[in-house]
């Protein structure tokens, strides 16, 4: 299991122009931060994503990833929520 947290940020004006060196961007610092935690829940044929938000009146999201055997690449499926 991963535990993991970070700071909350406002981008007030740039969005993805910052990324160019000719435009700035207006970002704000919050005491708000995002706290997450990661653990491996094995599923077959895939595995299996639980995305749990008490924010959102306990709701849960669930996804299976896997790889691809016939057209190659990843697989994302929404399994319930």
């Amino acid at each position: 299991m991963t535990t993991v947290s970070a700071p909350g940020k406002v981008l007030l004006a740039g969005g993805y122009l910052v990324l160019d060196p000719k435009y700035t961007g207006l970002v704000f610092g919050l005491s708000a931060r995002i706290h997450v935690v990661v653990e491996d829940v094995k599923r077959s044929p895939g595995t299996l994503i639980v995305v749990e938000s008490p924010q959102f009146k306990d709701a849960v999201w669930e996804y299976e990833y896997g790889v691809n055997p016939e057209k190659g690449g990843v697989y994302v499926k929404q399994v319930q929520g």
